[in-house]
This record gives structure tokens, sequence and C-alpha cells, in this order.
């Protein structure tokens, strides 16, 4: 960058000096000062918006006693701390006529080996046995105690056993057997039952929509009351799949390519579901698939069953699924290995767990006793 100063000193003005050729003057003196520099002005730190703002923020924070000044000399954190911690000490002791809240407790830091410590106790070890240093009995220890649980012919103190459901049994349940008592089902009617009417259906369904989050039909399977096949089909969606499912479902790409449309499978299960007792274990959700309504007088639903509960020892309220039910009740295994579930194994496991309590229940249904009705009036009384 380059620029030119003009400076004028004398009586008449510079920009006028032709009107001065070839006639005396009086006492003239005329100087013409020319400065030419060259170079860029720096940029004061002031001028940049950037810096001003770094340097508001640190007289903030130094205010603020969160950032140490320039000026003040460097503490390390913990001797500052041990220092601050000391100064409290003192002070505490200095003003003891204060009141307690000036009283501060003494503050020993991990770090500071300064202090005595404790000496640290090992426990006594019995001869021959090994003890973690974490305090968890070892693997030979924690095998022993099971042996002893399973085989009260090891020595050792005698071990108490957990008395099996009825016989600790929580309020809720209470209630349930004193109404079913109550019922004195034994004694009631027998509840007539026509195998021929009765069918169990379980259905799988796969994922539609943004990230699978509508529930489509895809398989669909009912059983007779012995378990005997009468309907077994998969079905393929009305609209795209972008989520199989196949840890849960089983379905698989291949298993839709040849499958029965849905509305044809529909016609169909309506067809053989007509005028019988239709059994699911949360059949609601079957029926939502298949956009199906049955009566709630021929539906038996083993989520809803409370001497299904009762007789697994579990909760009367509690939703309880079906594989655990089977494996508490049947001591079936259903639902196992990484394949995914099947329909049809579904059905079978519930048809086996209704017929378990098919006869009892039956009789409470056919007095019109609104058992969940009493109950929950009794439960939030």
């Amino acid at each position: 960058m380059f620029g030119i100063m003009n400076t004028f000193i004398g009586g008449e003005s510079a920009s006028t000096p032709e009107k001065s050729q070839g006639q005396p003057q009086k006492d003239q003196c005329d100087m013409f000062i020319n400065v030419v520099y060259s170079g860029d002005k720096k940029k004061s730190a002031s001028q940049n918006p950037n810096h001003e703002w770094f340097l508001k923020k640190r007289k903030f924070l130094e205010r603020k006693g969160l950032l140490r000044s320039k000026s003040e000399p460097y503490i390390p954190p913990y001797k500052h701390r041990r220092d601050k911690a000391k100064a409290g000490q003192s002070s505490s002791t200095g003003s003891s006529t204060e009141g307690s809240h000036s009283q501060r407790p003494k503050v020993i830091f991990k770090h500071d080996t300064t202090r005595p410590q404790p000496a640290k106790v090992n426990p006594k070890v019995e001869p021959g046995v090994r003890r973690p240093v974490s305090g968890r009995p070892s693997k030979r220890s924690r095998k022993s105690k099971k042996a002893k649980l399973l085989n009260p012919a090891v020595e050792g103190p005698a071990i108490a056993q957990r008395a099996p459901v009825p016989g600790d049994v929580s309020d809720s349940n209470r209630r349930a057997i004193s109404l079913l008592d109550g019922l004195n089902i034994p004694a009631l009617a027998p509840a007539s039952i026509n195998p021929s009417k009765y069918a169990a259906i379980d259905c799988e369904m796969v994922g539609g929509g943004p990230q699978g989050q509508v529930s489509m039909l895809a398989r669909c399977s009912v059983v007779s009351y012995e378990g005997d096949v009468i309907f077994d089909e998969y079905i393929k969606p009305d609209q795209l799949v972008t989520c199989y499912r196949t840890r849960w479902s089983g379905i698989r790409p291949r298993d839709l390519v040849n499958a029965m449309p849905f509305q044809e499978a529909k016609k169909r299960v309506a067809k053989l579901l007509h005028g019988k007792v239709v059994v699911g274990h949360a059949v609601h959700h079957d029926f939502q698939s298949l956009a199906y309504v049955h009566p709630p007088s021929h539906t038996r639903d083993t989520q809803k069953i409370p001497l299904l509960n009762l007789k697994g020892g579990f909760e009367v309220q509690r939703t309880v699924s079906l594989k655990v039910l089977s494996k508490a009740i049947l001591n079936d295994e259903i639902q196992t290995g990484r394949n995914g579930h099947s329909s049809l194994e579904d059905a079978r496991a519930t048809m086996k767990l209704y017929r378990a309590v098919a006869s009892d229940w039956e009789k409470v249904l056919a007095t019109g006793y609104n058992f969940w009705g009493v109950f929950k009036g009794l439960t939030s009384k």
C-alpha cells in the first residue's frame, strides 16, 4: 500500500505557485514535505471480533473463579484441595464456639500417603480352601453348596426348603382362591365339552411400513382339540414386507414366494372358526392380524384364565408368556433354537394348556360368574 502526504508551510497557498513566477516576493518561505510509505497496517487485537469475544469470556470465567488468572501462580489441583481442607480444618478448630456447621470433618484423600492407613487384615482362611481376593466364594465352594441343596445326605447344616405354591401365596392369589372355593367347582354340574367344537389358533407376523412397525400376517395355524392340524399355511401380505422378524416369527423371504394371498386365507380361516370355541394365547392379536371378529362367549384366552396362573404358581394378575406357562404346567420346552417360533407348535401348546383346566373353567363360565369383575372389585378396595 502506498500513500503520499503533502504538507505546505508558508504565507501563500501551495496550490497557486504559478501566480508568483517572475514577480518579486517579500518574505516568502515555501516548503513542501512529501512522505511516501508502503506496507499494510497491522490490525490491532481490539479490531478482531473473535479475539474480543475470547477476552470477554476469559474475564467472565476469572470473575466466577472457574479459570485461573495469568497473574496467579499455578497450583496443582490436589495440593490446592489439601491446602483448602487444612485451612477449613484449622478454622473449624479455632472457632469452636461457633455453630456445629462451622466444625468441618477431617478430610483424608486416598492419594495422601503421608497419613497413616489402617492395616488390612486378611480373613481367616481354612486350610486347603482357596479364597478369592474379591471375597466372592470360589467355584468349588459354590458347587459344594449346590450339592448340599440337592442332596440332603451331604454333611452340613440342615437347609430349610421353600414350600411350593400354593403353600406360600400372595394376597391377590388368596383372594382368587377364596373366590374359586366359594363357587365350589367340584360340586358344579359337569360342563359338556364337545371336542369337535374347539379349535386353537396362532399366527406369526412380519413387519411392513417404515422400519417394519406395521404387523402383517405371514403364517396362520389352526389345530383341533386333540392337536391335529386343520389349517397351516404361509400367507403373503398385501403390502410390502420391510422386516421379516425371523428371530421371532421364523419367516424367511423364501417362505412367502408362493404363499397364499391374504384375502383368500382370511376367508378360509373365518369359515373354519365359525361356530367354534377358539382357544389362543393373547388371541386378540391373532384376530387383529386376520381382520376377524369372534364372539367373546366363544373365545378362550389362556393368558386370562386364573386357573392356569394358580396352577403354575404365578400371580393371578400377571401376564405370563406361553413359553413359561408350558414349562411350568406341562414341562414342555417350546420356542427354542435360533430358527424362530412356530405357529403350529404354539397352537398345540395353547390347546394343551387349556385342556389342563378345561373342565373346571367351563364349569365357572357355565354359571355366568364374572370372576374378573368381582376380583378387580376386591383388589380396588
